[in-house]
């Protein structure tokens, strides 16, 4: 099967010059987008005002699409989502794609090469309700944009 990595790259901070850090998403194949509530990054963004569990800035330099198949769907900005679960100490994340007049997917998962992953719409957005209704089960909530 045909398939696309998107590697996000982050910009070094200036001790690091020139040593950039990225993350390689897996894309997600599914007959409709997965779109995301559009109060989910605000509703995390004023969550990080009264929370240090989450943290929210701008750091994506640039995505790169790698793959033989082009993406459905040209996106006009990107936003990372990281989280930690206190209870397994598993890290999880979201690469989200803003499309005109559909709104915030989710086109991307990391790790990709997780073993039994379930991963359905309907586990992702009970997944993004459990971040806005209970930080207090998540060590970390990262949302990183461009």
């Amino acid at each position: 099967m045909d398939s696309i990595i998107y590697k996000v790259i982050f910009k070094a901070i200036h001790q690091f010059e020139n040593k950039n850090l990225t993350l390689n998403f897996k894309n997600l194949i599914f007959e409709k987008p997965i779109t995301l509530p559009h109060k989910l990054i605000p509703k995390l963004k004023d969550l990080s005002e009264k929370s240090d569990t989450i943290i929210v800035f701008q750091n994506i330099e640039e995505v790169i699409i790698v793959g033989n198949v082009k993406p459905q769907y040209e996106y006009n900005y990107y936003i990372v989502i990281l989280f930690t679960l206190i209870s397994n100490e598993e890290k999880q994340g979201y690469l989200i794609g803003n499309v005109k007049n559909i709104g915030d997917i989710i086109i991307g998962t990391w790790p990709f090469n997780q073993q039994g992953t379930d991963l359905t719409p309907e586990t992702i957005h009970e997944k993004s309700k459990d971040l806005l209704n209970n930080p207090e089960k998540y060590n970390k909530i990262c949302v990183i944009s461009q």
